[in-house]
């Protein structure tokens, strides 16, 4: 959830009855519960033709393209400073990458963010992170391309595989979800998505946000507490894909405070 003016927003079903949420550009997943007709409701084709070795051969693309871009020059320069250690990176509410919808380029973009920071990490602990992945969206034909990037794709409660050691990376799932689910009760070493408030009583309209209003500003309150965090900078290679995403992490003693790059 971003701080700034929010975009509309509409609910739609996915195969498996879980609801998806899309913000225009944006989608995440929530908890499960029975089908019913939605309008609007998440594609269920797939691109024609497309394979698990040609959703990589465009993930590789889409690499050599980040590679210039100034988020992998941030990112590059915080790992190094930062030096985080990490054993697991958790990858919650992507999206679809072979969905016959507009969406999936955000989420492969979102997803060659994921993989370069584990790639940091990697580089600079010296130890394997295993990467794992959620969402109900996945088709059979993103989880075999995410075996192909050595990311294990669960069907539920990937939370249990949080520790304090754990990257969590969540790219727009919605606060009232997130903050449940996925970060509250839990202490993570890094953190990437949606900026998370202390007060989200503007955000609360409809029955069940404002019923998990007061635990989810208690969780935003306890997760902020002795973290630091920086906006990602402007992506110009994708207007939306990584707009609003900040990274949290817990500072050293050795940390020097570190600002959000300029607008």
């Amino acid at each position: 959830m971003r701080g700034n003016a929010r975009v509309k927003r509409q609910e739609v079903e996915s195969e498996d009855g879980w609801t998806v949420i899309t913000h225009g550009l944006s989608n995440v997943s929530i908890d499960s519960k029975s089908k019913k007709e939605v309008a609007g409701a998440l594609p269920t084709r797939t691109v024609k033709d497309l394979t698990a070795a040609k959703l990589l051969v465009e993930f590789k693309r889409l690499q050599e393209r980040w590679r210039d871009s100034a988020v992998a020059t941030q990112i590059a320069e915080l790992a190094q400073d930062k030096k985080w250690h990490v054993g697991e990176a958790l990858c919650i509410g992507i999206g679809s990458f072979s969905r016959d919808w507009e969406h999936r380029w955000r989420s492969l973009w979102q997803l060659v963010l994921f993989v370069d920071i584990v790639w940091h990490l990697n580089k600079s602990d010296g130890s394997k992170v295993w990467m794992y992945a959620q969402d109900p969206a996945f088709t059979a034909l993103d989880i075999a391309f995410l075996e192909l990037l050595d990311v294990t794709a669960v069907q539920a409660n990937i939370e249990t595989r949080m520790t304090p050691q754990t990257f969590v990376y969540s790219p727009f799932v919605d606060w009232y979800i997130l903050l449940p689910n996925f970060l509250g009760g839990y202490d993570p070493v890094l953190y990437v998505g949606n900026e998370i408030l202390d007060d989200y009583t503007l955000y609360a309209q409809g029955e069940d946000k404002r019923e998990k209003l007061e635990m989810c500003n208690n969780f935003g309150k306890a997760f902020l507490q002795g973290r630091q965090s920086i906006k990602i900078t402007s992506f110009e290679e994708h207007a939306h894909a990584l707009e609003g995403i900040r990274v949290y992490w817990k500072p050293t003693t050795t940390d020097q405070t570190t600002k959000d790059p300029p607008i």
